[in-house]
């Protein structure tokens, strides 16, 4: 009778040692590669250009305005329709420090036009939540109002094609930005749900006109809480081993008191 409740309890015991072992369990992972451009390079991300090649680059504070190195340079003419905002870092092609750490990346146009700074993922079969998270500093400096200036982020399929703007400022005034950093958290997840497995990405794009207006980025992460199947310990299989070898040996012991116990 005792190594019969001992045999039931171990069962009990091992059962949920088992159960607790296998139990999916959330895992958080972020399913954005290099968004904090510590890398010191856009390593993960793709980019396009207004018309004159000007695009998104890694930022160190050096005065570089474009992909192919250029250093920033005022539009010929326009300097003198500045005034004092043509004393600005930005009018003069001054230092514009990283956001956080040693690199952050800046698109800082002379010409316009679009720039847009994209990177794909692909979404888990399995999606519990999904937060969005980065940190934009937007400078608006020049004197004009244009309906044109704006700065967006969107999510996107495959294809590049938009399926929903996280993100946009207003188009034209001095509500676009005023050049300080802030982080805005937004939430994807029944977004993300509706895709799973899918491969989409974050695009950042920024519309500027007449040389007036900048964006730095930095701190870009989509984390993603996802099932995880813990696997079994060492210590449930030991157990189950020793259920075996109790089993065994109820077993036998039993077998030997049903053989005493028969007649002769």
């Amino acid at each position: 009778m005792a190594l019969g409740r001992l045999w039931k309890a171990m069962i009990a015991l091992a059962t949920a040692s088992v159960l607790s072992a296998g139990a999916a369990q959330a895992l958080s992972v972020d399913l954005i590669t290099n968004g904090t451009f510590e890398s010191g390079s856009l390593s993960g991300w793709s980019t396009t250009g207004n018309a004159a090649g000007e695009t998104f680059v890694v930022n160190d504070g050096t005065p570089v305005n474009n992909s192919r190195g250029l250093p920033f340079q005022l539009p010929s003419g326009l300097a003198s329709k500045l005034g004092t905002i043509g004393k600005s870092p930005e009018a003069r092609g001054g230092r514009i420090e990283p956001i956080s750490g040693l690199y952050d990346t800046i698109f800082r146009p002379v010409y316009s036009g679009v720039a847009t700074l994209t990177q794909y993922f692909t979404v888990p079969d399995e999606v519990i939540s999904a937060t969005f998270d980065f940190t934009a500093r937007v400078g608006l400096f020049g004197l004009y109002s244009d309906p044109n200036h704006q700065f967006r982020v969107s999510v996107v399929d495959q294809l590049g094609d938009v399926i929903q703007e996280v993100y946009a400022t207003a188009t034209g005034g001095i509500q676009l930005g005023n050049g300080t950093a802030t982080t805005l958290t937004f939430d994807l997840t029944t977004l993300l749900q509706a895709n799973q497995g899918q491969t989409l990405g974050v695009q950042f794009a920024l519309e500027a006109q007449t040389w007036q207006m900048n964006v730095s980025l930095d701190d870009i992460a989509m984390m993603v809480e996802t099932p995880a199947t813990v696997p079994l310990p060492a210590s449930a299989w030991m157990m189950l081993a020793g259920l075996g070898l109790f089993g065994a040996l109820g077993w036998k012991q039993r077998r030997r008191a049903g053989e005493g116990g028969a007649p002769s």
